[in-house]
């Protein structure tokens, strides 16, 4: 039954509209017979009075037509007192036309009666087939059913339900009366007491006589059987309220004088379907009652979780979100989550995957189980638009399936792991940018290699400044993910450099050691800082919204200033974000530190080992000489190896030498050494003998100093060449003749060690081509893949040599091919090569020059 139609009946039950029906016909008829009265006796319009009942039947009662149909009889039969028609033949006829057509119109009306009386009962039972939808509280279902019976179907409506083992009152209508009144609050006050001494509660009754014993059987109380009686109840039906085989309870009906309406045997059966249906309604609610409370139950529960929970239906609505939802997602409550489409939720972030690229809605886990796909743990970064606040979440979804497989819910559950995000990726950033401040000396382009990993993890750009020496803090290193805008930002930089004694900023932070966090820069901001209004105009394009700066620091001293903007993603920098910044700079000024001090220490170390070598071996006539100096790693430039060559009396004296120890210690005592060994070579009779008198200078120092020393003399007699050789704890040189190598010499103390007067001494004659190469031990103790470089390796580099040069170069790439990881020793090699005299000094000397080699590592 549509609404209006219903609110109509319960403003007319009595069916009082149709007494229109009844006054026009009525009028019809009267009017008939004056016209009869009026025309006759010409015209005699009397006749046609029978249209009267025939339309009364079509919107009137039965009783309606049997009044007008009575009335035009009666008007017909009465006409021969204005017209002399009595005992005429059409007299008769008309009367028995008249009469028929009246009963015809009667049973016409009582035939439309039933059927719209049966239609008004259909529609009933469809109104409460829609209250039993099962969406409905149980209160809501009770008041439904209240208004759709009362007054349409009865003037009093009792439903009592079956509560522990017997029947209690639920809920009482009164037509004219809410259902607050006194009059049903007294009806609902308690349980019944004697309904059942009406009969069987299982089956229906017509109660057509009602009198006290019903009254008391429904009453609950004298006061309630005072208002039942001062109601006038004259008919009532009791039908049992029955579903899925359960008894719920009975549902009472009941009619009164004021209404004028009476059950029958018809009313008990529509009765009796009502009451199936009014009790699948109750069944129903009770249910979904009972499912209401599991749910609040549910929500409760739901409501106390830290993660966040949302529901979906098949077609991807949200249909349930818990308040952690709300929260996380930036609502004031989980109904306003609820109302919003959640594309428009999905806008409201900049979302992006694990890896940095952008994510679809698609990808979603609750898009993928609706899709019929295996939904895996999602991690998203997530930035709100409007605050710039970043969040990390992990998204799990899980489908409920309907009795075929399909789809019909998916439960989404989202963790908040930021914390755990942002200390994983601060532990993965500071060790990455470890590793970049320790892989090179080039501090610039570390720092560069740190701002570049800021982006865009902690922030749209990042820059580092040191100062200039001149006033202003210059940048050093910029970032962004638009290699243009970094070029944009260089172009800033170099054309208005920060001043270092600025009240703000750069200048302030470097000053003070202290952070500084804007999270809302101002146009006024840049304005304070703009130097013209050109840089104004071009800070304002860089469209900056909050700015974080933190000091470059290293043993307590503030080096230079490292910043992070946020620009197009709108984020804010959080306490994490200062402390991770901190400790970015902190390890940044530490590596510049360590770089400025590296450089500072191997520029010292260079200048001091050229000082221990020699500048340039002299021209030595008859001979050819090339040398090879390999310091052990870039950070031990001054070692202890030193290699020389010097006229002396009737010759040249070549010499190689390795110290004890490292560092300044061995730079001191190579320096002592080699001048040493200079010095008294040149000025004694015998060269050799300044083996001794460099022992002798060794022990007398008062602190163990020991060194190994391999000295040649090369002297020429006759056109004939020799080498005197000593070695004092070195290495034996190898001669290499014709593809022979030969080790020359005999093995000594080392020197500083023992006091010894005289020293082993080896003479050996030299040919032209011959080459004498002498090394210290770092060539031995090289470290390879498969051991030591050894002696053998040494002898067969040699071997084949074609001079001096060919020599160093062979034994330069064995030891580079050869070695494996950072070199072991430093190594000092000296190969002379004895060439042929030419007929003249000066085409000697010329060609001394060509074949002469020395290289210095």
């Amino acid at each position: 039954m549509t609404a209006s139609r219903l609110d109509r009946l319960r403003m007319d039950p009595q069916g009082g509209g149709r007494v229109l029906a009844l006054g026009p016909g009525l009028a019809i008829a009267a009017l008939l017979a004056v016209i009869d009265v009026w025309a006759q006796p010409s015209t005699a319009v009397i006749g046609i009075v029978v249209v009267a009942p025939l339309l009364t039947a079509l919107l009137g009662t039965t009783r309606d037509v049997v009044i007008v149909g009575s009335i035009s009889v009666a008007l017909v039969a009465l006409s021969p007192l204005w017209r002399n028609t009595l005992g005429d033949s059409v007299y008769v006829y008309r009367i028995v036309v008249v009469a028929l057509a009246s009963v015809l119109a009667a049973l016409t009306a009582r035939s439309n009666a039933r059927v719209g009386r049966d239609r008004e009962r259909f529609s009933i039972l469809a109104a409460v087939a829609e209250i039993a939808d099962g969406t409905r509280t149980l209160a809501d279902t009770v008041a439904g059913l209240n208004d759709l019976l009362v007054p349409v179907v009865a003037d009093i409506c009792i439903v009592d339900a079956m509560g522990q083992g017997e029947l209690q009152r639920l809920a009482v209508r009164v037509a004219g009366e809410a259902g607050g009144t006194t009059a049903a609050t007294m009806l609902a006050a308690r349980p019944p007491g004697a309904i059942q001494e009406l009969g069987d509660p299982d089956v229906p009754r017509l109660l057509s006589e009602v009198d006290d014993t019903v009254f008391k059987a429904i009453a609950t109380d004298e006061q309630d059987l005072a208002r039942l009686r001062a109601l006038g109840v004259t008919a009532a039906l009791v039908v049992p309220l029955r579903a899925r085989g359960r008894r719920l309870g009975l549902m009472t009906l009941a009619v009164t004088r004021q209404s004028g309406r009476s059950y029958d045997a018809e009313d008990l059966e529509f009765a009796r379907v009502l009451a199936g249906r009014a009790a699948l309604a109750l069944d129903n609610a009770g249910l979904y009652s009972e499912l209401e409370t599991i749910e609040a139950q549910l929500t409760a529960a739901l409501s106390t979780l830290a993660e966040a929970v949302t529901v979906q239906h098949a077609e991807g609505a949200l249909i349930y979100a818990n308040e952690a939802a709300a929260r996380m997602l930036g609502y004031a409550s989980a109904q306003e989550l609820l109302a919003t489409p959640i594309e428009e939720i999905f806008q409201a972030f900049e979302s992006t995957n694990e890896d940095g690229s952008p994510l679809r809605v698609e990808d979603l886990p609750g898009r993928q189980v609706l899709a019929g796909l295996e939904a895996r743990p999602l991690v998203t970064r997530v930035v709100n638009r409007a605050t710039g606040a970043e969040t990390w979440r992990v998204t799990k979804a899980s489908g409920v399936h309907d009795r075929d497989g399909n789809v019909k819910l998916v439960v989404n559950v989202i963790e908040d792991i930021t914390e755990v995000k942002r200390t994983e990726m601060t532990q993965r950033l500071l060790a990455r940018a470890g590793e970049m401040l320790t892989s090179s000396l080039d501090y610039e382009y570390t720092l560069q290699q740190v701002a570049q990993m800021a982006v865009p993890q902690l922030a749209d750009w990042c820059g580092v400044s040191l100062p200039d020496g001149q006033g202003f803090l210059r940048s050093v290193a910029v970032a962004h993910v638009d290699p243009a805008k970094v070029a944009f930002a260089r172009l800033i930089g170099e054309r208005y450099p920060a001043p270092a004694n600025a009240d703000s900023g750069g200048g302030q932070v470097m000053r003070d050691g202290v952070p500084q966090v804007v999270n809302d820069i101002t146009d006024e901001m840049l304005a304070s800082v703009a130097q013209d209004e050109q840089h104004l105009e071009l800070l304002r394009s860089v469209g900056m919204r909050a700015a974080l700066t933190v000091p470059l620091v290293a043993a307590g001293k503030s080096l230079g200033t490292l910043t992070l903007l946020s620009a197009e993603s709108a984020r804010r920098f959080s306490p994490a974000d200062v402390e991770l910044a901190e400790e970015l700079a902190r390890r940044a000024g530490t590596a510049v530190a360590n770089t400025r001090l590296y450089t500072e220490r191997s520029h010292i170390a260079r200048t001091l080992q050229t000082g221990l070598l020699p500048g340039r071996l002299p021209e030595m006539p008859g001979w050819s000489v090339a040398t090879l100096y390999r310091p052990a790693g870039e950070q031990n430039w001054v070692g202890g190896d030193f290699y020389d060559a010097f006229a002396v009396d009737g010759g040249w004296m070549t010499v190689v030498g390795d110290v004890a120890g490292r560092g300044a210690e061995a730079a001191a005592l190579t320096g002592l050494a080699r001048y040493t060994l200079r010095t008294a070579a040149r000025l004694l009779d015998d060269p050799l003998d300044a083996v001794r008198t460099l022992n002798a200078e060794l022990r007398a120092r008062e602190q163990m100093s020991l060194c190994s020393v391999a000295a040649v003399i090369l002297r020429e007699h006759d056109g004939r060449a020799t080498a005197e050789v000593v070695c004092a704890g070195h290495p034996l040189p190898l001669l290499a003749r014709d593809g022979d190598v030969q080790p020359v010499g005999g093995f000594s103390p080392m020197l500083g060690a023992y006091e010894i007067d005289d020293w082993a001494r080896t003479t050996v004659e030299l040919e032209t081509g011959d080459v004498l190469v002498l090394y210290t031990d770092g060539v031995f103790d090289a470290v390879g893949a498969d051991g030591r470089f050894g002696e053998e390796r040494l002898a067969q580099t040699v071997a084949g040599v074609t001079d001096a040069q060919d020599a160093v170069a062979r034994i330069d790439a064995a030891l580079s091919a050869f070695e494996v990881g950072e070199q072991a020793d430093d190594t000092a090699v000296l190969a002379v090569e004895r060439v042929r005299v030419a007929a003249a000094a000066g085409t000697g000397r010329r060609d001394a020059r060509r074949r002469g080699v020395q290289r210095r590592g």
